[in-house]
């Protein structure tokens, strides 16, 4: 299976023009994933529960999506540009 081809679930996103999705793995884990990257997982930066509970929602207005949304990260820059820019995907 490749990178493009992993599921994840969107957990929470920062607003703004160039949104930061924090996605939970298939196997476990939270990562970061960037905008300027297209999203790409082998940028991503991970992150454990208490710094999204604490930090990204707590002190840095990050949205949390509940329930989280499940998909493939080949879509993550598509759900953005759709749900979060409110431009075509």
């Amino acid at each position: 299976m490749s990178a493009t081809d992993e599921t994840v679930k969107i957990r929470a996103y920062s607003p703004g023009r160039y949104p930061i999705l924090i996605v939970e793995l298939a196997g476990g884990g939270l990562r970061t994933v960037y905008y300027d990257t297209g999203y790409d997982l082998k940028s991503a930066k991970e992150v454990e529960e208490g710094w999204l509970r604490e930090n990204a929602i707590g002190r840095h207005s990050f949205v949390e999506v509940s329930p989280p949304r499940e998909m493939p990260t080949g879509s993550l820059e598509d759900y953005v540009n759709r749900e979060l820019l409110g431009g075509p995907a």
